[in-house]
């Protein structure tokens, strides 16, 4: 059986698919480690359970987001059932509850370790949404407190999740592996957003059907949580994939010194932080958004899945070009730069009617540049404060963006003007339910947008103008294999001379 089998491999050491590097006679150009690693001195192991691992990931990631935002694509709908107000608490919880637990889970993940940290997201999860389903069956007075209370406890386990697609990458895969694994584990985030966006508007067109998304959020979080204790038997490899993951990492206060003490960290943390509260913004108010200039509830979730979607392909596609060009800088600049620009377009567009269309192709563009800088930002951020641990380094980036994200929801909310009972747009708007709805209300998003649009320009600026990176981690990597070389060239200068070696060249070194 799979068990079994994964069973036998943690008997066995599982055997590698590519090396040892202990051993003189290398098969087969040593697969997934590059060859640059190959001679560190450090013994070295790809291991095939590291698929297993990034799948728990990429589950507890997709399925914890759909249940954050799962409730936003039909915002006018969630709050005729829960109550005025309700969809955008159920999102805010998440943001909410990011903060205090966040510092707490990095802290947590470092001093329990990798398996601990999925444990706890897995049963948060799972328990949560079994909660926010079970007030699907409440009274009225009681659904909305129930709710959020499940809401509330899926929401500890982001904490737990956040760091983990940068922390599996650096145990589990190889140098030349690690973008592209924390591409799949943290764009299984946006895929999350993209599910809920396109399933939960067919699936929810009445208050209804409210507990049909409540199902649709529960039954991955099960899944996930089986698949946890059925497979993840421990957090971390027996041996490295590369020098990098070999060497001893800081303590967790001495990582947080180091990455506040990090000027060009920090601008990661601003820039990074503002980019992804700017995405969770827009996620949660989309249909609010657009429901004032006349556009339906499954156009607005067209315009997020669309926008997911282009995230998609365009981070795949930044993942390959740093794993192979290692031009994070580059790439970070040129994708934000240009996402702006077709973000700010996005924007003043939503503000006018029968731009169905343009608006949709617009969001795509913006979705392909944007979130392409997702995982190149989470590498950079691990680069710029090596051997800062990656649960800190990643998860204090995150956790910026869910304080930013609180903080822009409340901006848009506060600066949104409701439309008088004269104003025209009251025929077209589709916000409201139906004509006795009290819950939703149009509104007038003008000064809202032009605000959002200042802030994303100024953050670009910053990035481009100010955001100077030292790859730390690369560079020692490339300082192992410098002093490899060197002992390589020794040995056999040695050897010619007919000497005894003054080492074994085979040991590892102590890293």
């Amino acid at each position: 059986s799979f068990s079994a089998e994964m069973g036998r491999e943690d008997k066995e050491a599982i055997a590698p698919e590519s090396l040892d590097i202990q051993m003189k006679d290398m098969k087969g150009g040593a697969g997934d480690v590059a060859e640059e690693e190959q001679d560190s001195g450090v013994q070295l192991k790809v291991y095939r359970r590291r698929w297993l691992m990034l799948a728990v990931v990429a589950l507890l990631n997709n399925s914890n987001t759909m249940t954050w935002i799962s409730f936003a694509p039909v915002d006018n709908i969630a709050n005729f059932y829960y109550g005025e107000g309700a969809a955008k608490w159920f999102s805010m919880v998440y943001m909410m509850m990011t903060i205090p637990v966040g510092i707490f889970s990095m802290w947590a993940g470092r001093f329990f370790g990798t398996k601990t940290a999925i444990y706890v997201a897995a049963i948060a999860n799972c328990l949560g949404t079994a909660i926010r389903l079970g007030s699907s069956y409440a009274p009225f007075n009681l659904r909305f407190p129930i709710g959020i209370t499940g809401q509330a406890i899926a929401a500890i386990a982001y904490p737990f999740i956040m760091y983990l697609p940068s922390k599996v990458a650096n145990s589990w895969f190889p140098h030349n592996q690690r973008a592209i694994a924390v591409t799949v584990g943290a764009m299984s985030n946006p895929l999350g957003v993209l599910m809920a966006n396109t399933i939960v508007p067919y699936l929810v067109t009445s208050p209804d059907h409210v507990p049909y998304a409540n199902i649709l959020v529960f039954v991955p979080c099960c899944i996930g949580l089986i698949l946890v204790l059925v497979g993840v038997r421990t957090g971390d490899p027996k041996l490295p994939p590369s020098f990098s993951a070999s060497q001893e990492q800081m303590d967790f206060v001495s990582g947080l010194k180091q990455c506040f003490m990090s000027k060009q960290y920090m601008i990661l943390f601003v820039v990074m932080g503002g980019g992804i509260g700017m995405f969770n913004c827009l996620y949660t108010i989309m249909q609010k958004l657009l429901c004032p200039s006349g556009y339906e509830n499954t156009f607005a979730g067209w315009c997020a899945a669309l926008m997911i979607l282009g995230g998609l392909l365009g981070a795949t596609g930044s993942s390959i070009i740093i794993d192979r060009t290692k031009m994070y800088e580059e790439t970070m600049k040129v994708a934000l730069g240009l996402a702006v620009v077709f973000g700010l377009i996005f924007m003043q567009l939503t503000l006018h009617p029968s731009l169905g269309w343009l608006i949709m192709g617009l969001c795509f563009l913006f979705g392909v540049l944007g979130l392409a800088t997702y995982p190149v930002g989470l590498e950079l951020s691990v680069e710029c404060t090596h051997p800062v641990s990656e649960a800190t380094a990643t998860g204090l980036i995150v956790l910026s963006g869910q304080i930013q994200s609180v903080i822009f929801v409340v901006i848009m909310d506060q600066l949104a003007k409701p439309f008088a009972a004269e104003d025209p747009r009251m025929a077209t708007q589709r916000c409201t339910v139906n004509e006795n709805d009290t819950s939703n209300r149009p509104t007038d998003n003008t000064i809202a947008v032009m605000t959002f649009s200042v802030i994303a320009a100024l953050l670009v600026a910053l990035l481009v103008f100010f955001f100077k990176p030292v790859y730390r981690r690369l560079e020692a990597e490339k300082a192992n294999r410098a002093a490899s070389d060197k002992r390589e060239e020794q040995a056999k200068l040695e050897n010619a001379k007919g000497l005894p070696l003054p080492y074994n060249v085979t040991e590892p070194l102590n890293a």
